[in-house]
């Protein structure tokens, strides 16, 4: 079954993982790459998560109460039988789960993925291999650079100036695409002046 690719805003958004050792910890980390506002539950949790700034960790076991203001949880325990069960609070209250190696019991799934600033590739073959989405992944990181996410940041920025002053949607496509060239080909010439030099260009078109 194929998984439909849908990026979620969660900056802020309240992650609940439930669980304290190295598989915890992976998906902590990219809940972190995502600026989530995470909580941590687990009677012992290994030292690499004890060091995590910036998250809350409670020692105890999960109570069901725990849920009440999640917007998105981590079933990552040793014992299926346990994430199986926070699945299935979690499917009754609606809240989205992945449990972790257990695609059965889950709502969505980790995909693998390379982030630059605000450019994000991530991959998924539905949870039949995770060697067929590392390959894409290595594969496409030398492409998502520095470079390509500083330029997605300059375009963004761009884009209110744009409207305001390019009348239609194919010249602004080609104004982007022009910068887009430009920034490819050497970034640091993408300057305010050369900028400006160029949307003078579509406006007088």
């Amino acid at each position: 079954m194929a998984y439909f690719p849908m990026f979620v805003q969660l900056k802020k958004k309240k992650c609940l993982v439930i669980g304290g050792g190295k598989i915890a910890l992976r998906k902590i980390e990219v809940l972190k790459d995502f600026e989530a506002d995470i909580t941590v539950i687990a009677p012992e949790m290994i030292p690499q998560i004890r060091q995590i700034d910036k998250i809350r960790r409670i020692f105890r076991t999960f109570m069901e109460e725990d849920f009440k203001e999640a917007e998105l949880v981590v079933a990552a325990t040793n014992d299926s039988k346990v994430n199986s069960e926070i699945s299935k609070i979690c499917m009754q209250k609606k809240i989205p789960v992945n449990a972790v190696d257990q695609k059965e019991d889950c709502s969505f799934i980790f995909p693998s993925y390379v982030k630059e600033g605000e450019v994000v590739a991530a991959f998924s073959s539905g949870g039949q291999s995770p060697l067929i989405t590392q390959y894409l992944k290595e594969k496409i990181k030398p492409d998502l650079n520095k470079e390509l996410g500083q330029l997605a940041q300059i375009l963004g920025s761009l884009r209110k100036l744009a409207k305001s002053c390019i009348a239609t949607e194919q010249e602004r496509k080609a104004f982007y695409k022009e910068l887009l060239q430009i920034g490819l080909e050497d970034i640091d010439s993408l300057e305010e002046q050369r900028i400006n030099e160029i949307i003078q260009k579509y406006i007088s078109e």
